[in-house]
């Protein structure tokens, strides 16, 4: 079964703090050399890798993050970058046409809230970077990572993004332990706001919450076929990057480091480690759903079509050629 995302992590120094994230307190900080990841990019690819999303810490505090989008570009895939905006105004023109999937945080509709989920005054730094985005021939998602304490701030948010007629993503935040930190009222106020037009709400995510997260008899985590992890120090994350424990050094052999020992040991037991008893994280079940069949599955496609749907064909945005190349 070949890997479809590559989730690279190209540094761990972050501009924020946020609160459900802690990236930012690693050391020591690093960013991937860039010979490694122009190496990877290709060699990923070959190994069958569609999608790269570009993450971090904050993607954009690497000075060649163009460099490995420009790459990504020439390779036919399918780019993403989250960001929390404070370099974009600065960035942008660099950036232009190069992220197929580019992510604005914003958990908020005032900047007080906002700025205290995130760690740092950056509420204004999204408002500004989102004409800055269009004109330079990029179209971001709105990002509301939701939790107990600003769901209510969600309406405000909607309307920055129906305005500028965007998508907005509502996702709900995660924990690496196996209770879901999120209450149902919360989850239901979600699912209310996933009815208005343009707004993604990935069901799958919250029906895997409601019974009780990955089963690890019946495990459909699929986190280590789908998803290639690569750290800045250019190492291989096993099984998963929230839950490594394993790492493999690729050595300029990305292919060798996907035959390890390790890694085949980790897709046997994927899912299946007691800390997979109850997991929830977003990143790695959205494409394990299709890796897994189940009713998951449907939900989850149902979710992508709609999303596409709105964004193509209702806000009229135009759709990357090489998604179907």
């Amino acid at each position: 079964m070949k890997p479809i995302l590559l989730h690279y992590y190209i540094t761990n120094r972050c501009n924020s703090k946020c609160e459900f994230c802690s990236i930012w307190k690693e050391l020591p900080k690093k960013d991937a050399k860039p010979e490694d990841v122009i190496n990877n990019l290709i060699q990923a690819k070959k190994l069958g890798c569609s999608f790269v999303d570009f993450t971090g810490g904050e993607p954009l505090l690497h000075k060649d993050l163009p460099l490995f989008l420009l790459e990504a570009k020439k390779l036919k895939y399918i780019t993403s970058v989250t960001t929390n905006c404070i370099n974009f105004p600065q960035r942008a023109k660099e950036l232009n046409g190069l992220v197929d999937l580019l992510h604005f945080s914003l958990d908020a509709d005032n900047r007080e809230l906002h700025n205290k989920i995130r760690g740092t005054s950056c509420f204004e730094n999204v408002l500004e970077s989102i004409p800055i985005a269009l004109s330079n021939n990029l179209v971001p998602d709105i990002l509301f990572t939701y939790t107990n304490e600003n769901i209510d701030s969600f309406f405000g948010v909607y309307e920055i993004a129906k305005k500028n007629r965007l998508m907005i993503i509502l996702d709900p935040v995660f924990s690496c332990e196996q209770n879901d930190i999120v209450s149902m009222q919360t989850h239901k106020k979600a699912i209310a706001w996933s009815k208005k037009r343009g707004v993604y709400l990935n069901k799958a995510h919250l029906m895997l919450r409601f019974r009780g997260g990955n089963n690890p008899v019946k495990s459909i985590c699929r986190a280590v076929s789908s998803t290639i992890v690569i750290l800045p120090n250019n190492k291989l994350a096993l099984p998963c990057f929230h839950h490594a424990f394993d790492f493999v050094e690729i050595n300029g052999s990305l292919k060798n480091a996907i035959n390890s020992l390790q890694r085949q040991n980790a897709i046997k037991y994927q899912g299946q480690y007691p800390f997979c008893n109850g997991c929830h994280i977003n990143c790695y079940f959205d494409p394990s759903y299709f890796y897994s069949l189940s009713f998951l599955t449907l939900l989850s496609f149902i979710s992508k079509v709609s999303y596409a749907f709105t964004k193509y064909f209702i806000y009229k945005r135009k759709i990357p050629i090489h998604i179907f190349s």
